[in-house]
């Protein structure tokens, strides 16, 4: 990749949602194709930059790894960590001089989800849809940014407990695929390790050439737009044809059983007021102890820990629906209610009124409502989740002005 990619990660004017197509929604791996106007290799990539200059602050770590012709580089100066860096690979490589774009390097980071908000909603908006068919992991989520030019995933062949869904946001690259262990030729050296976050057991085969047993498994190949999917306990390994730029959600199962059972949704789709039975289940799925504030948040970022949100605005005089996320609720006792949306819950006033405007405001037509005074502090705290934005009003195309928050007070 030799260009800059700061000119690619501006989203348009127009937000459209995304979508994954499968080629075998059924499979334990499969093609997929993708499309998601604000997810570019340039916000990928830049979340990318943010998680390593975190790291390097000591404010994270185990979360980045760079290998540069098979080693690790520990330099944190030549780590992609400053603002002119964040402009694409190419900025990073002219600034530092230890190695060059035609040396093989890998570069990873984990939970870039926390440091994007638009890259977090992008992403809950893809997966959302799949959960019906899918269903929901008993462990964490998290987001994961490839980019190199590297003819293994370092450590070569290994296995984790999670399942994946890997876009291919830039270049060409495959990924190898074997199912099972009877392919795995007797001796050979088995490395146990553990997922750093969760000490789920992972496995690696780091001395095993792919090439001596691709019969025994099989490889898909994806350019922009495209990608694979496959699930928990699938031994796999990458390879690049070219610079690239991918980025992966793992979602993990805590097992390395391929068929590992997952909490299906009770209706078709993640929306609405959440049944009470459902809600216990899966806070037993998870293993959460937090209220069921804290639950509610988890499920609608479908497991990750959330980017913040954006700062609390004026109350506005109307609203229309921005993203297509998952907006949940539940009784928080008489008169309260608590709503979840990307990651965070909050309590308002229940009520006829309130439920009523939640239903009319979060159709899947984008039509602008207005804001009644009860829901303002509700419609105030949706805009910052950038659930909902203000519009104007129809007689005029200024914001209008904002209406007082009768619960700012409080």
């Amino acid at each position: 990749m030799t260009e800059d990619l700061a000119s690619r990660s501006v989203p348009a004017p127009a937000r459209s949602p995304g979508t994954v197509a499968f080629t075998d929604p059924g499979g334990v791996t499969s093609a997929l194709r993708w499309s998601a106007p604000e997810l570019t290799a340039g916000l990928a990539w830049s979340a990318l930059t943010r998680t390593f200059a975190a790291e390097a602050a000591g404010l994270l770590g185990d979360q980045v790894k760079l290998h540069v012709n098979g080693e690790p580089v520990v330099d944190q100066s030549v780590w992609p960590t400053t603002d002119a860096d964040a402009a694409g690979p190419a900025a990073w490589l002219d600034r530092q001089h230890t190695f060059g774009p035609d040396d093989d390097r890998f570069v990873y980071a984990r939970a870039v989800q926390e440091h994007d908000r638009t890259l977090f909603r992008t992403v809950v908006e893809l997966l959302a849809p799949h959960l019906w068919r899918l269903g929901l992991p008993p462990g964490h989520v998290e987001v994961e940014v490839f980019h190199g030019a590297y003819r293994n995933t370092p450590g070569g062949i290994h296995r984790e407990g999670c399942t994946n869904l890997h876009l291919v946001l830039a270049g060409r690259k495959s990924m190898h695929f074997w199912r099972g262990t009877d392919w795995v030729p007797a001796g050979t050296t088995v490395r146990e390790d553990v997922e750093p976050e969760s000490e789920l057991p992972e496995e690696y085969l780091p001395d095993l050439d792919r090439r001596s047993v691709a019969d025994h498994g099989h490889a898909l190949t994806a350019t922009t737009g495209g990608g694979f999917f496959w699930r928990s306990g699938i031994w796999h390994v990458g390879e690049t044809h070219e610079p690239s730029v991918a980025l992966n959600i793992a979602s993990y199962t805590r097992t390395l059983d391929v068929g590992a059972k997952l909490l299906p949704l009770w209706g078709d789709r993640l929306h609405g007021e959440v049944p009470a039975d459902w809600l216990a289940d899966y806070r037993e799925h998870v293993r959460s102890t937090g209220d069921d504030a804290a639950v509610l948040a988890r499920l609608t970022a479908l497991g990750m820990r959330p980017a913040p949100p954006d700062a609390p605005g004026a109350v506005p005089r109307s609203v229309r629906r921005e993203s297509s996320a998952p907006v949940l609720w539940s009784p928080a006792g008489p008169g309260r209610l608590t709503v979840a949306a990307l990651g965070h819950a909050a309590d308002f006033a229940d009520g006829p009124a309130t439920r009523g405007w939640l239903a009319t405001v979060l159709t899947d037509r984008p039509a602008a409502r207005e804001v009644p005074q009860e829901c303002g502090r509700l419609a105030r705290w949706l805009c910052a989740q950038r659930i909902l934005e203000p519009v104007p009003e129809a007689s005029s195309d200024r914001i209008p002005e904002a209406i007082p928050d009768p619960m700012e007070a409080s």
